[in-house]
């Protein structure tokens, strides 16, 4: 009896195929997405810059040159805008992180299936007085195993929580925003 399948092997090599080809797939949508998001962040920016330019031109004397001046050093609308983009290119990186993690969750598990089996059938056809190796063998696969579902973990919760420090971060610069452009205000007049 032969321990090598050739057709396990060749639906192996299909899926993992098939899983290479999802993810590239999904890294591709993601980075189209992001370059999207960076052509609009660039084209609001330069739009703000042109307008920014004209009523600098249309300004006639020095109280209006001051307050326009005194606009351009409030926060306001760029740094919503900044802030916007800051959380929808973490969002896209969460989004795009857990779809591969989920992808690549389904075919490891396939993968430790397909080698429990080997080792079952290895086990059943091993010589006497080899159980202990065997054994040995079952062990580190388990161990591999339990490793492998800790960092998948590890990763989740290291995902988790830079998500919620951003969206932190974002909710105590949201906070803070209107406090700022009230004191420029009030020390602009």
């Amino acid at each position: 009896m032969s321990f090598f399948n050739p057709e396990k092997l060749q639906t192996a090599q299909k899926a993992n195929l098939d899983l290479l080809q999802q993810i590239s797939g999904k890294v591709f949508a993601s980075v189209e997405q992001l370059s999207q998001l960076q052509f609009k962040a660039l084209r609001d920016s330069t739009e703000e810059h042109f307008e920014g330019v004209r009523k600098l031109l249309a300004v006639r004397d020095p109280q209006g040159f001051a307050e326009l001046q005194a606009s351009f050093t409030q926060p306001g609308a760029q740094g919503e805008r900044l802030a916007e983009f800051n959380r929808q290119v973490q969002a896209l990186i969460v989004d795009t992180q857990s779809d591969i993690a989920k992808l690549t969750s389904s075919q490891v598990e396939s993968g430790t299936r397909q080698v429990e089996e080997f080792v079952e059938t290895l086990s059943k056809n091993a010589p006497a007085g080899s159980e202990p190796i065997v054994a040995a063998f079952k062990s580190g696969l388990a161990n591999a195993g339990t490793v492998f579902e800790g960092a998948q973990k590890a990763a989740k919760q290291a995902a988790d929580v830079a998500q919620s420090g951003f969206e932190a971060a974002s909710a105590a610069r949201g906070k803070a925003a209107p406090e700022t452009s009230g004191k420029a205000s009030s020390g602009n007049k």
